[in-house]
């Protein structure tokens, strides 16, 4: 636990401020922000919270993730949902849940749930797939249950 702790992230360019999309409201304008310099990759979009026990549970198994899928050029996109800043960093530490592909948000609540709505959120965890123009995907992108399905899916989306 001591050495998660004084394992230092904080400077991190994979953990994203706010000030992207600072003086936004409008949900799909800040997703279309924040995915922008994404575009011409598949972005994997999983929103998340600290509180939320499936949510730790799909992070759990990030690098497996990362190494099953490691072939399709993805960007890995978390927005956390009412996570305060030191739980939110201490789970992404506890998990692993880095690497070069690998982006962190943790919004401001408002903004957060702006972006939500526009997605059409119902329970947590929630994946969405992004494919390279930047369109959200209405596609099962779980990859908690059915990692190879997901690769499958990924595998039409790339051709």
């Amino acid at each position: 636990y001591l050495a998660l702790q004084r394992r230092d992230i904080s400077k991190s360019s994979r953990l994203k401020s706010a000030e992207d999309v600072a003086n936004m409201s409008d949900g799909e304008q800040m997703l279309r922000k924040i995915i922008e310099p994404y575009k011409g990759k598949i972005i994997l979009l999983d929103i998340w919270g600290t509180w939320c026990s499936p949510c730790e549970e799909g992070l759990k198994h990030s690098q497996e993730e990362y190494k099953r899928l490691k072939d399709y050029d993805i960007v890995y996109l978390y927005l956390a949902n009412r996570s305060p800043d030191k739980a939110w960093k201490n789970v992404i530490k506890e998990y692993e849940v880095l690497g070069d592909n690998v982006v962190h948000y943790n919004l401001p609540q408002d903004q957060q749930q702006a972006i939500e709505n526009f997605i059409g959120v119902k329970g947590f965890p929630t994946y969405k797939l992004i494919d390279r123009e930047g369109n959200v995907l209405d596609v099962n992108a779980d990859p908690r249950y059915d990692l190879e399905g997901l690769a499958k899916l990924l595998e039409k989306i790339n051709n």
